[in-house]
């Protein structure tokens, strides 16, 4: 077979689970993955984006989340966007969020600091000062 992987280790790339496809677990992938199934568990990746016939329970973490489709469980994301056809129950944690108009969501939203050079692992609580 001469097909080979055609993206260099660790440059991230994009993931696409099937229509159709149901998924139980823990999913990791190093850059963009579109869901458009149904996934139970947490999905941790550059960005998420759960598309208009996604379902998705549980634990999404990533710089960019996009939600298209349905959620339920706690997000921690950097960049968050509520398409008008997204249905979220849940608690979102966010450097930036938007909500388009018709939008459904329930639960409760928590702004966190940016810290445009730290590691998600590396944010702490002590650049949390006033900026008034």
């Amino acid at each position: 077979m001469t097909e080979e992987p055609r993206s260099p280790a660790g440059s991230g790339g994009r993931s696409h689970l099937g229509a159709g496809s149901r998924i139980t677990g823990e999913l990791h992938f190093p850059g963009t993955v579109e869901l458009p199934g149904y996934v139970k568990g947490r999905v941790d990746a550059s960005a998420i984006v759960i598309e208009e016939s996604g379902e998705v329970e549980g634990e999404l973490q990533a710089g960019n989340i996009t939600i298209k489709g349905r959620f339920k469980g706690r997000i921690s994301g950097g960049t968050v966007k509520l398409h008008a056809s997204a249905r979220v129950n849940g608690d979102i944690s966010y450097e930036s969020l938007s909500i388009d108009s018709g939008a459904e969501l329930e639960g409760q939203c928590t702004p966190r600091p940016s810290d445009e050079g730290a590691k998600p692992a590396d944010r702490t609580r002590e650049s949390a000062g006033s900026t008034d």
